[in-house]
């Protein structure tokens, strides 16, 4: 529902198809897209906000397929950012999360050696939260 940035009738039916859902899940993911695209990162999606932008951007990591949720970069100050959908409210607590994202974040740094690549985790919630360029 992200990459449609469209929660009517058609879009939940679409994602019911698609993903398997009964009525009350694909209302629940609904209301957690909803959340994400109002949330403290609605700015990803701000067209005059992005030099570049895409969903669903599959990079080789090691010679392992890795798919980004979110991969864009910034007019103002050109960073890029790798942005993760989770519907944990705390994914920064999750090792195994915080060890894919940083691999996510480490995989754009190799194709744009010198270049700012920064990575958050879009929650349900509507929290953008900045993961750390080091593990306490």
């Amino acid at each position: 529902m992200l990459e449609w940035e469209s929660f009517g009738a058609a879009h939940l039916h679409a994602a019911r198809r698609e993903f398997g859902l009964d009525a009350e899940q694909a209302q629940q993911a609904s209301a957690m897209a909803q959340r994400i695209l109002q949330g403290a990162g609605a700015w990803a999606w701000d067209k005059a906000q992005l030099a570049w932008s895409a969903n669903e951007v599959e990079l080789a990591r090691n010679g392992v397929l890795i798919r980004l949720d979110r991969l864009l970069q910034r007019k103002d100050d050109g960073q890029w950012w790798v942005l993760d959908h989770k519907s944990s409210h705390a994914p920064l607590k999750d090792p195994d999360l915080v060890m894919q994202l940083r691999s996510y974040r480490d995989a754009v740094r190799a194709i744009y050696p010198g270049q700012t690549v920064r990575a958050a985790f879009l929650t349900g919630d509507g929290q953008c939260l900045e993961l750390p360029e080091t593990t306490p």
